[in-house]
């Protein structure tokens, strides 16, 4: 279907190449449009290579407006909706994509991001779709039903004039160097509302010394984040660094971190580690002085052997006052219970998260109540915005992928057709 504009088909400019500026311009382009993408680096796609530890979990079967997080949590089920878990799965094996499960993960089947990038760029290719790498947008202006894109070249100036524009230039997450704010600043120049950027599914750093002594745990845990009166739990393997916490459990709680720590002005917050979430308190109770009945002839470094890991042990019994040499037959029932309270309450302090190039993602963007559900900006006919540009971000497990996919189609087809 060729989709006009009086006598002329509709050009279609999308700055940014990454997931969901390639399939925005994929469904443009299908749509009928003539797709340009003005992507700044050498080439596209680059951080989808590295999703999924180069495995690149791509969606999710467990896919609901529940994974994500937003100012705007109401707008985000009209959107996902639009393009759904079977939709993105018909259209990747459509053009060419095997893919297979795990857990509710869904993956190419080779289990190679590189594959997932080059299916979307062997179709941008067959649908003629053009692409300028190096492409640094500096400035967009609109006038008579126009958007003029001024950009940089290698150093040299030059301008684009397109019927319509779509926002996808991501976020500062991932990026080590030149990683600037330039999706925000262009969203500003028509005054979307936006919330501020901070790192999202990143590290945890910590103010406890101990934590050296800690450096390359891995161990089963339950992670909870208290303060201003809200409490975030998640439960997974953590990992322990030489600076503080890390893992899918602290990744999942991490946007909350940054946010409580910008919004409130406070400098820390407290964490509790419970490295024994699947007994109750009473449990470990009973399992402490049944335990030491049976092995109270046991030194204080032997006794916990076989319930967590050594180098945790050893940091619980010094933040205890227990020498290690002492049997636990010989400690007093307080002191022994003490010491299992926190292995089941290991209070941390929080002092920061790690910043934006070591985060998966951002939290924050251009608010969806600034959009309609096609993601169109109210204020701005022709303006459209996705994936993490938007003030949505996910959990871990392909949801944030998914809403590259769902955001870049919605909006794709949108700006071809001329959808409100």
């Amino acid at each position: 279907m060729e989709i006009v504009k009086g006598e002329e088909i509709v050009k279609i400019g999308i700055i940014g190449g990454g997931a969901s500026g390639i399939i925005a311009a994929i469904a443009a382009a299908e749509a009928g449009g003539d797709v340009t993408i003005l992507e700044k680096n050498d080439r596209i796609g680059k951080k989808l290579l590295a999703t999924g530890n180069g495995k690149c979990n791509f969606s999710n079967l467990e896919l609901s407006s529940a994974c994500y997080h937003s100012d705007t949590p109401e707008c985000i089920d009209p959107v996902l909706r639009q393009f759904t878990i079977s939709d993105t799965l018909a259209f990747f094996h459509r053009i060419g994509l095997m893919t297979k499960e795990k857990n509710g993960g869904l993956y190419p089947a080779c289990e190679q991001a590189a594959a997932v990038l080059d299916v979307l760029r062997f179709w941008l290719e067959h649908k003629k779709v053009q692409i300028k790498t190096n492409c640094q947008v500096i400035g967009i202006t609109y006038a008579r039903n126009m958007f003029c894109v001024n950009a940089k070249v290698q150093d040299e100036e030059c301008s684009y004039r397109f019927d319509r524009i779509i926002l996808s230039c991501g976020s500062k997450a991932g990026i080590k160097k030149d990683a600037d704010e330039n999706g925000q600043k262009l969203a500003g120049l028509f005054n979307l509302k936006q919330t501020p950027f901070v790192p999202a599914l990143v590290q945890m750093r910590c103010q406890e010394t101990y934590f050296k002594a800690l450096a390359g745990v891995r161990c089963q845990a339950e992670v909870t984040l208290l303060a201003k009166g809200m409490k975030h739990c998640e439960r997974g393997e953590l990992q322990l660094t030489d600076y503080g916490i890390s893992g899918i459990p602290v990744f999942q709680l991490s946007r909350h971190g940054a946010k409580m720590l910008q919004n409130h002005n406070i400098d820390t917050l407290p964490v509790f580690l419970d490295f024994l979430p699947e007994f109750s308190d009473q449990q470990w109770k009973k399992m402490l002085l049944e335990r030491r009945q049976n092995l109270g002839f046991e030194t204080m470094e032997r006794f916990f052997t076989g319930t967590v890991h050594k180098k945790i042990a050893g940091v619980i019994l010094k933040l205890s006052g227990i020498p290690t040499s002492v049997k636990a037959g010989d400690l007093e029932t307080d002191q022994l219970l003490s010491a299992g309270k926190l292995l089941k309450e290991l209070r941390v302090t929080v002092t920061g998260v790690n910043p934006f190039w070591q985060a998966q993602v951002c939290a924050g963007g251009v608010r969806l109540s600034e959009l309609t559900t096609s993601l169109e900006a109210k204020r701005q006919k022709g303006l459209y915005v996705t994936g993490e540009l938007l003030d949505v971000d996910g959990r871990c497990g392909g949801y944030n992928l998914q809403w590259a996919w769902t955001t870049g189609m919605v909006a794709g087809r949108a700006a071809a057709r001329g959808s409100n």
